[in-house]
């Protein structure tokens, strides 16, 4: 590879590590404000014995809207297909626990969000190492 080659290239891999490495924040951050706000409604389950499902006047979760504007707009960034599906499929998950119309419902949907977020983390590293 010819050194003008090499020189073109360069920005163009660490735009590219910029953006994975960003949408992996913004996977852990929306997967935080969901825990936190699956933590707060189960509080008020122990409290009451009554899961307090979701609507449309329920108050946003802390921080889930930042965190999911930041998930998309960072995803958008990002053309390594695997990554971006397991990304969709992780903000489909967080979003349908905190969502849930029981209890049961929520655990079923946050379940998977680990192994899925270690599986996320396992593609990130694949893209990375040869951006480096």
């Amino acid at each position: 590879m010819a050194f003008s080659e090499r020189a073109y290239r360069r920005p163009l891999a660490q735009s590219e590590r910029d953006s994975i490495l960003a949408l992996q924040t913004s996977v852990t951050s929306l997967i935080g404000a969901a825990y936190a706000e699956l933590d707060r409604l189960l509080a008020v389950y122990r409290e009451s014995g009554m899961w307090e499902a979701r609507t449309w006047a329920t108050p946003t979760a802390t921080d889930w809207s930042t965190a999911l504007l930041n998930l998309e707009n960072a995803r958008a960034r990002v053309f390594d297909d695997e990554i971006r599906q397991i990304a969709v499929k992780l903000r489909e998950g967080a979003a349908n626990s905190i969502w849930a119309a029981s209890r049961e419902s929520a655990e079923e949907h946050s379940r998977p969000l680990e192994p899925l977020n270690t599986r996320f983390n396992d593609a990130v590293r694949r893209a990375l190492q040869p951006l480096y």
